[in-house]
């Protein structure tokens, strides 16, 4: 290869590397604020999903607590609401466990890496509402993601 063929190849890399890391960080920041993101989940978990309360039993201060500060009720009723609400947004399956791809792409400032470490620790526990609980609790702190 000459050195124009080279001067050629290192220029296409360049690019795409430019290209890649704005993919990345369009992808993975945000602009929201935390008080942005959890005002819209709250009104989006009203509007689609407002059998969760009901269902669960859960009392409207811990959903509240929840949604003005991320202060999670050591509660099973709450835990459950939370499985409840995140279940039907196909974010969280069906015995609890996350779906890795869909948190990513449908919660701001998720990332694989919070994900996949939360899953490890959230899979240990022994029901779906318990799972959920776990594994949203610790997505919302690791590296202080939202609190």
């Amino acid at each position: 290869m000459g050195s124009h063929g080279f001067l050629a190849m290192i220029w296409t890399l360049k690019v795409l590397f430019f290209i890649s890391a704005a993919i990345f960080v369009s992808a993975f920041s945000t602009n929201k604020t935390t008080r942005d993101i959890l005002d819209e989940w709250r009104e989006r978990t009203k509007q689609e999903h407002p059998e969760c309360l009901k269902s669960t039993g859960v009392k409207q201060e811990y959903v509240d607590q929840y949604w003005e500060s991320v202060q999670m009720a050591d509660d099973e009723n709450f835990k459950c609401f939370l499985w409840c609400v995140f279940n039907g947004f196909k974010v969280i399956n069906n015995d609890g466990t996350g779906n890795e791809e869909l948190i990513v792409q449908t919660i701001d400032r998720m990332t694989n890496e919070i994900v996949e470490f939360c899953m490890e620790k959230a899979d240990k526990m022994p029901d779906k509402c318990k799972r959920t609980y776990e594994l949203i609790n610790c997505c919302t702190r690791y590296k202080h993601a939202y609190v």
